[in-house]
């Protein structure tokens, strides 16, 4: 009661403390409607972050070699389906795209380092994914080496073109990298094929599982082919339309005694028009690949129509369906999908590998939609969190549910059925560049904190960017600006929102649990080694505009203090407790380096005020660990150790929370 009480009570004070600040640090500048914003490719950028590239290295030589033995049954049935192989489809029907994203991970990976054995593997299956083709474009091998009269006879739920969506989303990025256009070809066949299927006129039914859309969207970039366009276009407008919806005969539920369809509507984002959908129902996964197509179709056209719906379920999912970790999704329906709004279990929670990956992606474009630094907060929070809590320190061993609560009896484990989230992992982690930088007709924006080397053109001339970065353990940043030539342009860069007072901008799920909430502990800002004055905050970001000299230097150092977090009132299992946070991190504690609470843990309070952090270089590899105390009935204490969330499961079994009971 004590803490809903003091809940309401930060949340207020933060609404008004902005008008209470005596000296604030910044100018707020009047918020300016951004056009909308150019992505920076991974292409563009190369990671030289002690904490990433180590991660991506990592899932170079250890991941991609696991998960490619783990699919091993996968990849033959490649070879079956074309000939090579005696035997017959043994795997889920959406086996096919585990290979798919395999590849695409392999090109990501080429990116940081050539690596001329797994790249001639990845040709000779190539080779055989080609043959297994059918001439007709059709590839798909459940029903190529099954009954091929099955095929398009069950759009909700064979996953024929969520696959198709994985090969394209390949065939691009092993074409872009490498210059081989051998998948790219397959895919085009295919492409060709389902356009000659469905649309307008033609077929009129949607994916079970959507991803065919985006990935649409990237061949038609790649090709220039505007049909891929036109039919990523039909496949979203195409969804909730209601003459379809009600004359789909129903098919059989293996649940039931009587025939129902497969799923409601909803599971699969199908009940309303798209600019109708207001609020996040469904299938978790399914959602945010078509709210990043939504996306992706909304920058192409800028027409604005989807904008509102875009927003609407951005914040429904912030402000109502999020774990602290930025994890989303939980099990109360059986569907991997969103619960009801404040339903968020810490001991059964879904928050699925490849839903933090997806809303990861999708937060990403809601940023260059509309310029708001918001969602990059959401992006750091998501990387150092939800979205690589799934990987083992060693690159091969994964989560597919990542748990905020765990009784000892939950492990990685190096593959899955479906394997979506491992075959996932492999391709993300190396495409993390993408995330970093954006930029628009009048400048750069920095978006995350990680070290990397960019090149990119800035009003048609280029300028070389190298960016030093400690996060997250420590908050120090150094970026140098090389233009070519001098030149002037404008550079912002994002301030995070938890070094303005902010847990979260936009949302009030979650609030720090002190009244430091009020102090707006802005960075220290120095270009060329002088102090910045007179800086403008827009939209979250630091605005300079200059004329910029090669060699410039824009130093930063953003305080990281340990917080403590409390929840929202309607959240359940976060009532009367804490979660603790430092920077971008969530953190967690661990049986092993806390024996003696877990073994009493319900009559202990956290004394989050005695928070104290340090780095530990041999513990999981070098990270700051928080320490602080708890007591029981009868005064007796105990030291905690508190490790970051995404490290956790990397050492002994034991138990895990992220919240617990406080004084």
């Amino acid at each position: 009661m004590l803490l809903k009480k003091l809940y309401h009570w930060i949340l207020l004070l933060v609404t008004i403390g902005t008008a209470c600040t005596k000296k604030p640090s910044f100018k707020q500048h009047p918020e300016d409607q951004p056009s909308y914003l150019q992505a920076v490719s991974y292409r563009d950028v190369r990671i030289i972050d002690d904490f990433w590239s180590l991660k991506i290295h990592r899932s170079r030589v250890n991941g991609l070699p696991s998960v490619f033995a783990e699919a091993e049954s996968s990849l033959a049935n490649f070879a079956i389906a074309a000939g090579i192989r005696q035997g017959q489809h043994n795997q889920m029907m959406a086996s096919d795209s585990d290979v798919y994203k395999i590849i695409q991970g392999v090109a990501h990976a080429l990116h940081h380092e050539s690596d001329e054995e797994l790249e001639a593997f990845t040709d000779q299956l190539i080779d055989t994914i080609s043959a297994a083709q059918l001439p007709d474009g059709y590839l798909f091998t459940p029903h190529i080496a099954g009954d091929r009269t099955k095929r398009w006879t069950d759009i909700d739920r064979d996953h024929e073109l969520y696959c198709a969506g994985h090969l394209f989303e390949a065939a691009v990025a092993y074409y872009q990298v490498t210059g081989k256009r051998k998948l790219l070809d397959v895919a085009i066949r295919f492409a060709d094929h389902i356009d000659s299927i469905f649309g307008p006129g033609k077929r009129q039914e949607v994916p079970g599982h959507q991803e065919i859309e985006l990935a649409l969207h990237a061949l038609y970039q790649t090709t220039g082919d505007e049909k891929y366009f036109r039919l990523a276009t039909f496949f979203l407008d195409e969804r909730g339309n209601p003459a379809r919806i009600d004359t789909v005969p129903p098919k059989v539920d293996p649940y039931a005694d009587t025939p129902l369809r497969w799923r409601h509507p909803f599971y699969q984002q199908d009940h309303l028009p798209l600019d109708r959908q207001y609020h996040a129902r469904g299938h978790d996964v399914r959602a945010v690949y078509m709210y990043s197509a939504m996306a992706d179709m909304e920058m192409e056209t800028q027409s604005g129509r989807y904008i509102p719906a875009l927003d609407s379920l951005w914040s429904d999912i912030v402000t109502k369906k999020m774990y602290v970790t930025a994890g989303i999704g939980t099990h109360e329906f059986r569907d991997e999908g969103f619960g009801s709004p404040y339903k968020l279990p810490n001991s059964s929670a879904y928050s699925e590998t490849c839903s933090g990956i997806g809303f990861t992606l999708w937060s990403n474009r809601m940023g260059l939609l509309l310029g708001q630094s918001k969602y990059a907060d959401l992006v750091e929070y998501l990387l150092y969190n939800a979205a690589i809590s799934s990987v083992s320190m060693d690159g091969d061993r994964f989560f597919y549910r990542n748990l905020l609560a765990s009784d000892g009896d939950y492990q990685r484990r190096p593959w899955f059925n479906p394997a979506c989230c491992p075959s996932n992992m492999v391709r993300f982690l190396p495409a993390i560049g993408s995330l970093i930088y954006a930029k628009d007709e009048q400048g750069i924006y920095v978006n995350q904190f990680i070290g990397n080397e960019a090149s990119l053109l800035v009003k048609e001339e280029p300028v070389w960017l190298r960016m030093e970065s400690d996060f997250p353990w420590e908050g120090n940043v150094s970026l140098f600006v090389n233009p070519k030539e001098t030149a002037f342009f404008e550079l912002r860069i994002r301030i995070p929102g938890w070094s303005r007072g902010n847990f979260l901008p936009g949302s009030d799920l979650y609030v720090y649990a002190d009244t430091l909430a009020l102090d707006r502990v802005y960075p220290s800002i120095a270009l060329n080694g002088a102090p910045f004055k007179d800086a403008i905050l827009t939209n979250g970001y630091l605005l300079i505009q200059r004329t910029w000299q090669p060699g410039d230097r824009v130093t930063l150092s953003f305080p990281m203090k340990a917080r403590a977090v409390i929840g929202h009132p309607e959240i359940e299992d976060t009532n009367g407790k804490v979660a603790l946070v430092r920077g971008p991190l969530v953190y967690c504690m661990e049986e092993v380096d806390n024996p003696d609470y877990f073994r009493d843990k319900e009559s202990h309070r956290i004394h989050y005020k005695t928070l104290e952090s340090a780095f530990e270089s041999d513990l999981l590899g070098g990270v700051v660990a928080l320490t602080t105390r708890a007591s029981n009935a009868k005064n007796e204490y105990l030291d905690l150790t508190y490790v970051p969330y995404h490290r956790w499961a990397n050492r002994a079994s034991g138990k895990m929370q992220v919240w617990a009971r406080s004084e």
